[in-house]
């Protein structure tokens, strides 16, 4: 009696097991669906993805993974044949306690063909929309390739980002990741006063080592 009311009890337990929903990932799809997410102390929000061309218009094929300063990005942003896509995601990142200080983009691509390119450039705004820089990575096959960009700015407490990711195709054209991240500092007070420390530190230094 007590083995068939455990086999009964295992049974159960894997039903519920089975029946319990998995953990899914995170895609475009949920953020241009309204759905923010925070990465170390930044905050990603406000959300707006279009696909166009030949990549997959279902923003559900592309996974968000979350860093510790940011986010990758991947999924099928691959063309063959002389097709080509697009994909335009906006979106906001706020700083929930220090400020934002720079931003930097890696999009390694692979390109094979006449013609064949991939590169993804981005606007970085203010909350005023004014202009804090701007980063450009790419693959052009027959002119070169530039994986990374990065970006230094005045501190600010949020940053409107606009991108574009291309793939057009000679033979063939892909990016298979893109990633994002942010400098995070201090805030300006708290600069100031580290700098100021470590000024008296160094005075102090001095001063010890005049009195050796």
């Amino acid at each position: 009696m007590q083995s068939n009311r455990r086999w009964i009890c295992m049974a159960v337990g894997v039903a519920l097991v089975l029946a319990a929903p998995s953990a899914r990932a995170l895609t475009l799809a949920d953020l241009d669906g309204g759905a923010s997410f925070a990465a170390g102390s930044l905050l990603f929000s406000n959300f707006d993805v279009t696909a166009a061309g030949d990549v997959s218009l279902d923003l559900a094929d592309y996974p968000v993974q979350i860093l510790a300063d940011g986010f990758r990005l991947s999924g099928p942003l691959a063309v063959l044949l002389g097709d080509a896509g697009t994909l335009l995601v906006s979106y906001t990142v706020s700083a929930l306690a220090p400020v934002i200080a720079g931003a930097a983009l890696f999009a390694p691509a692979q390109t094979i063909g006449d013609g064949a390119q991939a590169w993804v450039a981005e606007t970085l705004l203010d909350a005023g929309n004014a202009p804090l820089g701007s980063l450009f990575t790419f693959d052009v096959e027959g002119y070169g390739a530039s994986p990374f960009a990065g970006a230094l700015f005045a501190p600010v407490s949020a940053v409107q980002v606009v991108k574009t990711v291309n793939v057009a195709s000679g033979f063939f054209s892909a990016l298979p990741l893109v990633d994002q991240r942010f400098l995070v500092v201090p805030e300006p007070l708290t600069l100031a006063l580290l700098a100021l420390g470590l000024g008296g530190l160094a005075a102090w230094g001095r001063r010890h080592e005049a009195h050796a």
